[in-house]
């Protein structure tokens, strides 16, 4: 019997140094089992931490490699974006969503953290992120992004149950049908907020680790893509996500430059191959 490979088109820029974005979804999701058809938004030298980094739109090339996967005939069991890198990309990505059979449609909004957005994030790309959250099966914002998707001013990485919800529904107002908002920090617990689409909302929770690195970002919500794709639900997809997160900072201590480097997956990504990682 033929066995079915799944396959994603990956949207994402890629950095030379400081991992994130395609250097860490495409090993992740190919430990996982999934094909990774990488659909790059921008090339940079290092990512946007780093001062100084390089930056190349890539928006024309990826019309024209959209035009040729259309000729194709390809089809995906999800498109899951991440960093683009022009308003005009937003456009691109609703298409590959609406128009390629596209199954699960992952947004991870990325356009700011810490209450501050990316340097080479406009004002239009900001507000037109909201046309492609409504496109969205699941968007994963951090409390910053959340904040810009609802209009709401920046609220610091405390939520109290009842805040978290109403930013919830208010980013699921855009359109998304389910929203789980990151790295809610309540004492010592981090909480993963998830509304589903049935209008039902529920907490993940997880203990949390007193530092950060960069990276952790884009590892969530690839390790989430990932379990999705796998068949999991979401709860499932969410918890594997974080608990793959905190174990790869808890063992990224032990690695030299990590604060710069970032979170250091690599050893443990085999035990995704899975789908979902069990610690």
């Amino acid at each position: 019997m033929t066995k079915k490979l799944p396959r994603v088109a990956a949207v994402h820029d890629i950095s030379g140094y400081g991992k994130c974005s395609l250097t860490v979804a495409i090993p992740l999701l190919s430990a996982a089992g999934i094909e990774v058809c990488p659909l790059v938004t921008a090339t940079l030298s290092t990512n946007t931490l780093f001062p100084g980094f390089t930056f190349y739109d890539m928006t024309e090339h990826m019309r024209t490699c959209i035009a040729h996967w259309r000729a194709l005939g390809l089809k995906f069991e999800s498109v899951y974006s991440g960093f683009l890198g022009s308003a005009e990309q937003i456009g691109l990505v609703m298409d590959l969503i609406q128009n390629f059979e596209s199954g699960v449609a992952v947004v991870d909004p990325v356009m700011g953290d810490h209450g501050k957005v990316i340097s080479t994030y406009t004002k239009e790309m900001c507000d037109k992120m909201a046309d492609l959250v409504a496109v969205a099966d699941v968007v994963t914002p951090n409390i910053t992004e959340a904040c810009l998707l609802a209009g709401r001013p920046y609220a610091g990485p405390s939520l109290a149950k009842d805040e978290a919800e109403s930013l919830c529904r208010s980013v699921k107002g855009r359109g998304a049908k389910n929203v789980v908002l990151t790295g809610v920090v309540r004492g010592e617990k981090l909480y993963n907020c998830v509304l589903q689409e049935s209008g039902k909302y529920f907490e993940s929770e997880i203990g949390r680790l007193d530092f950060s690195m960069h990276g952790t970002g884009d590892l969530f919500t690839s390790t989430l893509t990932a379990a999705l794709v796998r068949g999991y639900t979401l709860a499932d997809a969410v918890a594997s996500a974080a608990l793959f997160v905190r174990d790869a900072m808890v063992y990224s201590l032990e690695v030299e430059n990590v604060n710069e480097r970032g979170v250091a997956f690599e050893p443990l990504v085999y035990e995704l191959n899975s789908g979902v990682y069990l610690g």
